[in-house]
């Protein structure tokens, strides 16, 4: 019964620290936020150094028409590539209702003062053809000021079903032609969701929206999902009556140690994760399968929640070592644990920006009774506000290219921003926690 009770009281203390109070919850600790700096508002933000096209910041202005042939899918095709180019941050959509264009007359090219008038640089045209079953999706990309030859021409082919990935592929090709890097569409977010008393699942869905999926099937409670090797996921469920590690495919645990086996996170086949076996809450790093574990942190307080950086050399993670939960960054070996949040008195669920050389960590804060999203540079200490009196905000991802942040709000559901807070998106309706976004 001692060691039930211990394990209860840790694991009270845990989900205080890496933010899985009530959603409702608001700290009565006045003393512990009077204490630290407080976190910065929108307008205290420095510019985020974000480069578009070039250098130039300013959104691209591009028309997808409605394709040519077969007119019910036409209508599909056309919406999700304007949701697309919106929820990219780096397109400005074209009303349809403006067009001047004669769209039947320019078949698969374009007429340019048409477009240069109603203010168009690029225009995505598509036409769609059926054989049998199958569809065939023919895009082209035009650049109004270069006229009627198309600059980028792509086709795919699948079924009714596969539409909607066939544009995405479609997007992430435009979005590779300006930048020089793909799109991420077609990733996918992963999340815990409670439905009921005692109840909570993992779910998977597109980021852009709709195609959410269950993954856990269990009468129990599941939560803090991760992206493992090769697509599998990792959580941890108290299906056993206890907190262990488990991934999908396979239904013995990965890690059942006495105490907490949660919070897994993943850089290639190394694993970071958080156990109490040896009394408070430590990360240790090892093998995918559980094997080969070795204690990172010996502070001697609760240490939580790793992400890892880019290239594997450094992890970031949750500490209240200093009184209250902060961010620190130590090395992938362990030792040499740096604290870089000194604003905000709870600052908590950190993720590290996969962009290869990013110092940036998203991570939630509490400012105020409420909770809010924010990023640090790991590098400089310096921290940005992405959301501010819009409801509670909490449990940032990173896209696998950082140009955009997933996070759960109050508001509805989960949000897509770009990395500085603005053209937020509601993406995902329902509830949800401990956001993770596939790689």
């Amino acid at each position: 019964m001692k060691g039930a009770l211990s394990l209860l009281v840790c694991m009270g203390i845990l989900i205080c620290s890496i933010g899985m109070l009530p959603r409702n919850a608001v700290s009565n600790d006045e003393n512990d936020e009077a204490a630290e700096e407080p976190l910065p508002t929108l307008k205290e933000n420095a510019p985020l150094e974000i480069e578009l096209w070039g250098g130039i910041r300013d959104l691209y202005k591009i028309a997808a028409p409605l394709p040519l042939g077969q007119e019910a899918t036409a209508r599909e095709v056309q919406q999700t590539q304007i949701t697309d180019f919106k929820l990219s941050s780096l397109f400005e959509v074209i009303s349809p209702k403006s067009y001047l264009a004669d769209l039947a007359a320019e078949g698969m090219s374009i007429d340019k003062d048409p477009w240069v008038q109603v203010g168009a640089q690029g225009v995505s045209k598509c036409r769609i053809t059926k054989a049998g079953n199958r569809l065939k999706l023919d895009f082209k990309l035009f650049e109004v000021a270069r006229g009627g030859k198309a600059v980028l021409s792509k086709s795919f082919s699948g079924s009714k079903d596969g539409v909607k990935s066939m544009v995405h592929k479609w997007i992430n090709q435009v979005i590779g032609y300006y930048t020089g890097e793909p799109g991420v569409f077609g990733t996918r977010l992963l999340f815990s969701r409670r439905i009921g008393p005692g109840s909570k699942h993992i779910y998977t869905a597109d980021w852009a929206g709709g195609d959410v999926g269950r993954v856990t099937r269990n009468n129990s409670i599941n939560l803090l999902p991760a992206w493992g090797p090769g697509g599998s996921i990792y959580y941890t469920s108290f299906v056993e009556g206890f907190p262990y590690l488990y991934r999908t495919g396979q239904r013995k645990p990965v890690l059942s140690q006495q105490g907490l086996n949660m919070g897994a996170a993943f850089h290639g086949g190394r694993m970071a994760v958080v156990l109490s076996k040896d009394g408070n809450p430590e990360i240790y790093v090892g093998n995918a399968n559980g094997t080969g574990l070795r204690r990172l942190t010996n502070s001697g307080a609760i240490d939580v929640s790793p992400t890892w950086s880019s290239d594997g050399s450094k992890i970031a993670f949750v500490s209240n070592r200093h009184g209250s939960p902060q961010i620190f960054v130590m090395g992938a070996g362990g030792g040499g644990a740096k604290r870089v949040t000194f604003k905000g008195a709870y600052n908590q669920t950190p993720c590290w920006c996969p962009r290869p050389g990013s110092n940036l960590i998203a991570f939630t804060g509490r400012d105020g009774g409420t909770y809010d999203v924010f990023t640090v540079d790991a590098n400089s200490g310096q921290i940005r506000r992405l959301t501010q009196h819009q409801g509670r905000n909490m449990d940032p991802a990173f896209a696998p290219d950082c140009r955009a942040v997933a996070f759960h709000s109050s508001r509805g559901g989960i949000f897509i921003s770009n990395p500085e807070g603005l053209n937020q998106n509601l993406v995902i309706k329902g509830n949800a926690d401990t956001i993770k976004w596939s790689r």
